[in-house]
């Protein structure tokens, strides 16, 4: 008996490295045939990334795209549907955290541009996602009573339920990109497509290591220690990937609109650390 626990095509925003290339690995693992990864990276970080994905038995292709630019998401939608015949499921994790300074010090352009990445990005990814989930025939799971054409996880935060100082520009785009979420999971159900967002907490990935390595700031390594804390262990990418499998599977087909907290207790945990 396959433990598969997902097949067709999957879509992934910021797939080339980090966080987006662990959701795109563990769709290929958990039994995506194909799967698009789709970043403003360089060729030599895309090769890496696909490479990783194609060890999981899964072709990929790897797309150049800028999200923040709506012709670069309408081409690579295109693209994917040309190789693959369709769009299963789509994991919008394309984003940057901006600098980390008080509002009334931030200027404008930096505001505005982790609103154009985190939450006009998503916005793009979505609309054109959704179009062509509801162009397509549901997908191949016969057995089930819910007809699924496509579902789509966007990447939230913690930040999308709480707030820090430092941190507007990525905190407002996250509360956004859940507001995002929220509408597109009513509009788009009709054609039985489901929208989803995920919340990570604080994910040990190789950037975090090395900068925290790098950058001689004990407030920074102090500020993380206390994170963890909170948080009660160190979390994987490859945590984050599963949960957004499952969230995609049919199996959790009444799960619309919904923004899924996988931080290990971090955002509950108001006195336990």
């Amino acid at each position: 008996m396959s433990l598969k626990s997902i097949s067709g095509v999957a879509f992934v925003t910021g797939g080339a490295r980090g966080l987006g290339n662990a959701v795109a690995v563990s769709f290929a693992r958990e039994g995506c045939e194909a799967v698009a990864i789709v970043d403003v990276l360089l060729d030599d970080v895309m090769e890496q990334g696909r490479q990783e994905v194609e060890k999981q038995g899964a072709k990929c292709l790897a797309l150049q795209c800028d999200v923040t630019k709506e012709e670069d998401v309408i081409k690579a939608i295109e693209k994917t549907v040309q190789a693959f015949g369709r769009i299963d499921y789509a994991a919008n994790f394309a984003g940057i955290s901006g600098i980390n300074e008080p509002l009334e010090s931030t200027l404008a352009p930096n505001f505005e541009k982790v609103i154009l990445t985190n939450t006009t990005g998503v916005f793009y990814c979505v609309k054109h996602q959704i179009q062509q989930m509801s162009r397509q025939e549901p997908g191949n799971c016969s057995d089930h009573p819910f007809a699924q054409r496509g579902a789509i996880v966007n990447c939230a935060s913690v930040n999308s339920i709480l707030a820090g100082m430092a941190t507007g520009p990525y905190t407002a785009s996250k509360h956004a990109v859940v507001g995002i979420t929220k509408t597109a999971a009513l509009e788009a159900r009709k054609n039985n497509i489901r929208v989803n967002a995920l919340s990570p907490g604080f994910i040990w990935t190789d950037m975090v290591a090395r900068g925290l390595e790098t950058k001689d700031d004990p407030r920074l390594k102090e500020a993380w220690t206390v994170f963890e804390a909170r948080q009660g262990r160190k979390a994987f990418p490859r945590e984050i990937g599963d949960a957004t499998v499952q969230l995609c599977s049919s199996k959790l087909s009444l799960v619309n609109g919904h923004n899924l907290v996988c931080d290990y207790g971090f955002v509950v945990n108001e006195m336990s650390f």
